[in-house]
């Protein structure tokens, strides 16, 4: 089935199959057009929909490094885990059996896959390390890419994958790195039809593994134990449900929100000076975290005011992009409210063919449609809505660059991970910390803005970066082999450790501020309550709680709370440590409990132990 359906539609087909090895009428740019409108499959370079970093910050088509078959560069490195790497190979050796192919044939066609993806690494290693002023993050017009990117057929494609907006020579794109994409088009001019034919091949046969009949899915589950060291398959009731979330996560949380709502407009007395019983659990976790959020947004301004690698507008941008940031929790009423919104949302998505891997391209053809419609003019409510839903990974707390918005779920916010009966520490500890890591990652994202709006603001000639952390503090009395894993750590990687430490030490200077507040009865700058009455009701006065925790004062429960997120077990017998950086781009948890430990004098000290003067530069 896979062969007739998948790999026919590719024009030639696949040279590895007697009868299609011939390749003198083969078109690589037929085929990598097919992968792109139908599957959404981007092999070479990536087309997705994101904002433009000058005001009013709209939509614009964005070009970046496409996929590849191994989580991170570093696997193809000459320092990579070749366990991984064989677990790979051993995946796309048993694909081409299963295909068909004599095991001679397939060892070869597995060294031939690594070692293509391995060269395209080599080039966009190659274009970054070049010397000379980088174009990182430039628009730039079509005509111009051609000249650049002759090989791509970047206008070609994005025309098809577009049909409903006037691309041309004249449209304005935006490109990660334009460096990247001249060596990206020169590797695919100067390689031959059959490597660019078996790469094109596998990249769409890899994203179907999981969807096909039991013998291919097994082959992904395969690798996947050899990622995560897991025994034991996943539960088919699991990845069903997994998918329903993935296909339509609109349609799920509309009907985990539906609920809620009549409790809610039964509880709206509740801020009125009604008591805490007459506060339901989604209005009280709703009020409170109003509260929290102008709080931990408070000091992370302050904390802002003390960064050193900041020049003074830089800083005052950040403050006014901080102060002016509104809140949304879940999707809004007025939607729910409209009996038909979510049918017509979901009016072009048709998923009627029993067999179930070609349901990708209807799922593909409905998310291309809605990533071109935010090249339209929508409506606050539509914007809103895409903001949380058309991300590759919709995620429970995110920000909105369009609308300057905190997007907090209420499926997060109904959950068990977070209550506003908790102590006010925990919920600092847990949701606070979260919130406080969105906000930061995006700090980045606000200096580009900034930079990009530079002559209107400041007449400062340089264009200031987001402060790198210092590898060398924050290895400093950890074992030597976390040295060197944070020198091999992607930059991403690196900067979610950074995030990390800096949300939770502005997390701790935020519950000091937010207990003190409440002690004396002031307002949270920002919040515009009345503090008296929300104080009462949300219980925050009395701060009861269960006997085991009132021996603890807040600091102490803040450093309990917040480090057991990091008492995490092992996945199996596996030493998965060593690798989740370039797998999760988040550093291991045994590591990244000890330098927070060591790296937050807040925690050692609020448990009266011994704590490292050490402090590392540019943490906030």
């Amino acid at each position: 089935m896979l062969q007739a359906n998948i790999l026919a539609p590719l024009i030639g087909g696949w040279q590895a199959l007697s009868a299609t090895n011939r390749l003198q009428n083969w078109d690589y740019k037929s085929a990598l057009k097919h992968l792109q409108v139908k599957f959404g499959i981007f092999p070479y370079y990536r087309v997705s929909v994101e904002n433009s970093y000058t005001i009013p910050y709209d939509y614009i088509i964005t070009l970046d490094e496409g996929e590849l078959g191994l989580p991170d560069k570093y696997f193809y490195g000459p320092d990579a885990d070749m366990e991984v790497v064989n677990g790979y190979k051993l995946l796309l050796r048993d694909f081409a059996i299963n295909m068909g192919m004599v095991a001679r044939d397939a060892n070869i066609f597995a060294d031939d896959i690594f070692h293509y993806e391995q060269r395209i690494v080599n080039h966009i290693e190659a274009a970054k390390g070049s010397g000379g002023e980088r174009q990182l993050n430039k628009l730039i017009r079509l005509a111009e890419l051609k000249s650049i990117a002759p090989s791509l057929h970047i206008m070609e494609s994005l025309q098809v994958i577009f049909p409903s907006t006037r691309i041309s020579e004249d449209t304005e794109v935006l490109v990660r790195d334009v460096e990247v994409f001249h060596e990206l088009s020169t590797l695919v001019s100067t390689s031959d039809k059959k490597p660019i034919n078996n790469f094109i091949v596998w990249s769409l046969a890899r994203q179907m593994l999981p969807h096909l009949s039991k013998e291919y899915r097994t082959l992904a589950e395969h690798f996947d134990h050899a990622i995560y060291g897991r025994t034991a398959s996943y539960p088919r009731w699991l990845f069903c449900s997994k998918v329903v979330r993935d296909w339509v996560p609109f349609a799920v949380d509309a009907l985990q929100q539906k609920p809620p709502k009549q409790q809610f407009e039964a509880g709206t007395g509740a801020g009125t000076g009604a008591g805490t019983s007459a506060l339901n659990k989604t209005l009280g976790n709703e009020k409170f975290l109003q509260l929290m959020f102008y709080s931990l947004r408070n000091q992370l301004q302050d904390s802002l005011e003390q960064a050193s690698w900041l020049e003074p507008t830089a800083r005052q941008f950040l403050h006014k992009k901080l102060a002016e940031m509104r809140l949304q929790f879940g999707i809004p009423n007025e939607v729910l409210d409209q009996p038909q919104y979510i049918s017509n949302y979901y009016n072009d998505l048709l998923l009627s063919n029993l067999n179930f891997v070609e349901h990708l391209e209807s799922i593909w053809t409905f998310r291309r449609s809605r990533m071109e419609d935010k090249l339209k003019t929508l409506s606050m409510l539509d914007v809103i809505v895409s903001e949380m839903y058309t991300r590759d990974h919709p995620q429970p707390i995110a920000y909105s660059n369009k609308l300057n918005m905190l997007l907090i779920s209420r499926v997060l916010v109904n959950n068990n991970y977070y209550d506003y009966r908790y102590p006010v520490a925990v919920n600092f500890a847990r949701i606070g910390t979260d919130i406080l890591e969105t906000l930061i990652d995006n700090l980045s994202v606000f200096l580009l803005q900034f930079n990009a709006q530079g002559a209107d603001i400041s007449d400062a000639v340089p264009e200031i970066e987001y402060a790198q952390p210092d590898v060398a503090c924050l290895s400093a009395g950890q074992p030597p082999q976390l040295g060197h894993e944070l020198r091999q750590m992607s930059l991403e990687a690196l900067k979610s450790f950074h995030v990390t430490l800096s949300a939770a030490r502005t997390a701790a200077r935020a519950l000091s501020s937010f207990v003190s507040a409440i002690d004396a009865g002031n307002a949270i700058q920002g919040a515009g309550i009345d503090q008296v009455v929300t104080y009462e009701a949300l219980g925050l006065t009395r701060r009861l709680r269960v006997p085991g925790l009132r021996s603890y004062n807040e600091n102490e429960l803040f450093t309990l709370a917040y480090m057991q997120q990091h008492c995490s077990t092992t996945i199996a017998d596996k030493d998965y440590a060593r690798i989740k950086p370039h797998v999760e781009r988040q550093l291991a948890e045994r590591y990244l409990f000890n330098a927070t430990w060591q790296h937050i004098q807040f925690l050692p000290r609020s448990t009266d132990c011994a704590a490292s003067e050490v402090t590392c530069s540019n943490l906030l």
